[in-house]
């Protein structure tokens, strides 16, 4: 829909700690990436985010990825080791990941999905790993967190 709609309330469960509760991040530029843990072009994706995370997180960015296949919670641990996040990492069982990822039951999704996630909650944004536009993946995700990071009411950290 034109302007968006609400992010799905879906708590992701982490390996440990809490589960993440997606509605903290009201106030930030959210960027929620859905993967399989075992899909290469899920991997470069986690790859970068990580490098924009880290460069843009004082201007209120915020990164959540979660894994979604069907061994996610076991290939997590050394799929973390691996690509060192540095935001917060969890995964979904099958129903919870349509749920969050806003698809149809009948849908093949296409991963990574990624969402790009107003201070208010509402996805502005989503793209699948087979649309077009990810075929230029770094210049695509980079001027949608860009153009994120413009809208009104993002808390960053003050220097």
């Amino acid at each position: 829909p034109p302007g968006g709609y609400p992010l799905p309330d879906v708590p992701i469960p982490q390996l440990v700690g809490a589960k993440i509760d997606l509605k903290k991040y009201r106030g930030k530029a959210l960027v929620v990436a859905l993967i399989s843990t075992d899909c290469a072009d899920c991997a470069l994706t986690v790859d970068l985010l990580n490098t924009l995370q880290e460069e843009n997180r004082s201007s209120g960015l915020q990164v959540v990825v979660a894994a979604g296949d069907e061994n996610a919670a076991a290939n997590l641990f050394l799929f973390e080791k691996q690509h060192r996040p540095n935001f917060p990492m969890g995964y979904l069982d099958k129903p919870s990941f349509i749920k969050l990822a806003t698809l149809l039951p009948t849908d093949r999704p296409f991963v990574p999905i990624l969402m790009f996630v107003d201070p208010k909650g509402i996805v502005r944004v989503k793209l699948k790993g087979d649309d077009p536009l990810m075929k230029k993946r770094d210049l695509t995700i980079r001027s949608t967190i860009r153009e994120l990071l413009k809208e009104p009411g993002i808390t960053g950290v003050k220097p």
